[in-house]
């Protein structure tokens, strides 16, 4: 068979497998993976070269998975081929989502649902296959999988070609965060030289492309704030004597929601504006008293802010919209007071915002055994299944419950998951000699192959290329570390490491459409017949 068709075949067992992220489906996909990977000859001559890591005190017990070939001619420098073996889920497949994993039946009848104009032309072309995982990213796994195969033979390359799949990368990255410590000790242990990782996600469409034919040298980051309304409670009956904290989130929504003044902008890109991923109150029960809390958190994707300007922004927009609520409240009061000739007390009520370290220094010094108070609270909650953003709302309550000045504010904070925005730049010898290579493949294709893969500056898809270092004088990302709630208990960063681990990195993979939904679609004439030509050039121009 040719290499392209067992790329084929390989991504189809791989995505028949629904590995969905968060669920013990990621550890069977990593099980299958790791027994194909065995059964090449060379990792059964050389078992001490291929493993698979568990993740520490994680509940679904995930690994990720790890092989190394070593090319004839013995060298430090060090290749990464990575990928993440999760997918996102399928309900909004309908009722296809039965068929969703499977990639010939899926193709064959994904026209049964509502398709957009490109999508049905897609679908009616040939060239495209649909599924779940087909582009974002089995394909990838795929490519990358045989790849190793095939070097795995004639190993004629200097140095090492490693292969990294990891799970998670949907959630949290808790593969990727966990791969950071190994690769360290596996660097030093072997006296490897990390000259550059390659991320085989896929590149997508911009403007009016039809396909899209990208390299990526540089990956959004993603910040995610938090911002916890404490209201003053009153009865129904006597609604006018409060202030509602959903009044509160809502004024807040209104002004930050996809709001182009938070779109950060380098190099040329500019980030989608933010989102809410989520805003609720938080009382239980029925009952005809208001809400005391309520709570919304954002996604804000980021490509060269800091985090000192990045939350005084926030805390503006805090502070307007507290006026802006009390403001509305004031004209109500008003306006019914002349309606109803009846005069409404006007209590005094000033805009207050915290950021969470600033209540959280309080509280300690008051509550000497709070740390571990929260820690057998956050137990409570792990073992109730709460994600750990919900966690986070809960220990913020819980913070200010035992904060002293009671009276209406707005808490900002930072929840997980983080993702430091990443750019590749020629600032030291393996930057600039990974850069040179790939300049190198970009001008073999567009020479060699009629090709012409754009360079990017940002993937805009969040990715585990944020993990791949970050600037040791990053004094900027402490701060951040002081407002995320739950640092250390719930989810931690491997700073250290991360600064230890600054390796050039690009995302390049194959050409796909519409990721995380059900027209989710990976182009086959390019992504099987240029993109491992490609991947060859670029691996042997690096280990030359």
């Amino acid at each position: 068979m040719s290499f392209q068709t067992d790329v084929y075949n390989r991504m189809k067992e791989l995505v028949a497998i629904p590995s969905l992220s968060g669920t013990r489906q990621e550890s069977f996909m990593a099980d299958k993976i790791y027994e194909e990977l065995f059964e090449i000859p060379y990792f059964k001559e050389n078992s001490h070269n291929i493993g698979r890591e568990n993740i520490p005190d994680d509940p679904l017990r995930r690994s990720f998975i790890w092989a190394v070939v070593n090319g004839k001619e013995n060298s430090p420098n060090s290749l990464i081929l990575s990928g993440h073996l999760d997918v996102v889920g399928v309900e909004e497949f309908g009722h296809l989502k039965s068929i969703a994993f499977d990639v010939e039946k899926c193709t064959e009848r994904i026209s049964e649902l509502e398709l957009d104009k490109d999508a049905a032309e897609d679908a009616k072309s040939g060239d495209w296959i649909f599924g779940r995982g087909t582009a974002d990213m089995k394909f990838g796994l795929a490519l990358n999988m045989e790849l190793i195969k095939e070097f795995s033979v004639n190993r004629n390359f200097r140095g090492n070609l490693i292969l990294l799949i990891v799970p998670g990368e949907e959630s949290n990255s808790e593969g990727m965060l966990a791969a950071l410590p190994f690769l360290l000790k596996l660097k030093k242990n072997r006296k490897y030289e990390y000259c550059g990782m390659v991320i085989s996600e896929p590149s997508i469409p911009e403007k009016s492309e039809k396909i899209s034919k990208r390299l990526y040298i540089g990956s959004v980051g993603k910040i995610m704030p938090l911002f916890f309304c404490v209201g003053k409670e009153t009865h129904v009956g006597d609604s006018l004597n409060g202030i509602n904290p959903n009044l509160m989130v809502s004024e807040i929504n209104r002004l930050l929601e996809c709001s182009e003044k938070f779109s950060d902008a380098a190099y040329g890109e500019i980030t989608p504006p933010p989102m809410c991923l989520k805003q609720m109150d938080l009382k239980e029960l029925y009952s005809v008293q208001s809400p005391l809390y309520a709570a919304a958190y954002y996604n804000v994707l980021t490509l060269k802010m800091g985090y000192e300007e990045f939350i005084e922004s926030m805390k503006d927009l805090a502070v307007e919209a507290f006026s802006n609520a009390l403001d509305n409240l004031l004209r109500k009061k008003e306006g019914f007071s002349e309606k109803s000739s009846r005069k409404i007390e006007i209590k005094s009520i000033h805009p207050c915002v915290m950021t969470y370290s600033e209540i959280l220094s309080e509280v300690k010094d008051k509550h000497e055994d709070f740390s571990n108070h929260m820690r057998k609270k956050i137990q409570i909650w792990k073992n109730e299944k709460k994600d750990n953003q919900t966690i986070a709302v809960n220990i913020v309550r819980e913070t200010y419950e035992l904060y002293e000045e009671k009276k209406p504010m707005i808490i900002i904070s930072i929840i997980p998951p983080y993702y430091p925005h990443k750019y590749l730049e020629s600032k030291n010898y393996n930057s600039s000699r990974f850069m040179n290579a790939v300049e190198d493949t970009l001008e073999y294709a567009e020479k060699k192959l009629q090709e012409k893969i754009i360079k990017t500056n940002f993937f805009m898809g969040i990715s585990d290329a944020s993990y791949t270092g970050i600037s040791a004088d990053d004094i900027s990302i402490d701060k951040l570390l002081s407002d995320m709630v739950g640092y250390d208990m719930i989810y931690r960063l491997p700073i250290n490491e991360l600064k230890n681990f600054d390796i050039p990195v690009i995302i390049f993979g194959g050409s796909g459409k519409d990721l995380h939904k059900y027209t989710e679609r990976l182009n086959l004439p390019y992504s099987l017949n240029v993109v491992p030509k490609l991947y060859r050039h670029l691996i042997l121009d690096v280990l030359k």
